[in-house]
């Protein structure tokens, strides 16, 4: 994104673009508990992964195990991707594979997603929009919903006519600051708010310190 400086900080950190830009956040409402086994090992074979490590990927799915050429009992599980492993968010991502004929730029991390595009025009308002309309009827088809109370979207640039976009029949409200990938940023670009977030928790970490050591 290209940008001039604007009247820096103490930290000498906001910068604010030059153009305006929309991004729209996106959120799954449970989004690994969503998704559903069948409708994902059909994707893995029409990737092209073989067989053998399909079902080696569904039996991981349920839970089952073999030793010893002995299985563990299983029950049916039909949706989940298990959190906290590596093959998790890959499975989700071959889950998550909305709409990539986007006019806008579409980024996707595991359960996040965002769509962003310029603002400066109408076309370019109109652009994000007709995208939004196409990944709407995308949950739909994968048995998964959008949480639409939760979608933001984030207005960059001094000039932005603050676009009012739907998904569906919801009108997205407008944020002033969004946390992406775990960095809280505002609308100004500005990471102070991050920062200060940074420092609070480390001075909690600080205090727990001093009230468990006798002497210092």
């Amino acid at each position: 994104m290209h940008a001039l400086p604007d009247q820096l900080d103490a930290t000498g950190l906001e910068c604010v673009p030059v153009f305006a830009v929309d991004i729209v956040y996106l959120d799954f409402r449970k989004a690994f508990d969503t998704a559903f086994h069948k409708i994902l090992i059909e994707k893995l074979l029409k990737y092209g992964l073989d067989e053998q490590t399909v079902r080696w990927i569904e039996n991981w799915l349920n839970g089952q195990v073999m030793i010893s050429h002995r299985k563990s009992s299983s029950r049916p599980v039909n949706s989940r991707v298990p959190q906290g492993s590596v093959l998790g968010p890959i499975l989700f991502n071959i889950v998550n594979d909305q709409y990539d004929g986007a006019q806008c730029t579409l980024s996707k991390f595991a359960d996040d997603t965002k769509l962003g595009g310029t603002a400066d025009m109408p076309e370019g308002c109109a652009a994000s929009q007709r995208d939004l309309d196409r990944l709407e009827t995308w949950p739909g088809r994968n048995l998964v919903k959008f949480n639409k109370g939760k979608c933001r979207v984030l207005h960059l640039g001094r000039n932005s006519p603050m676009h009012q976009y739907m998904l569906g029949a919801a009108q997205l409200e407008s944020s002033f600051a969004e946390k992406d990938l775990g960095v809280l940023m505002d609308n100004t670009m500005n990471v102070s708010q991050q920062c200060a977030l940074a420092a609070k928790k480390a001075n909690g970490v600080l205090g727990c310190i001093r009230r468990s050591v006798a002497s210092r």
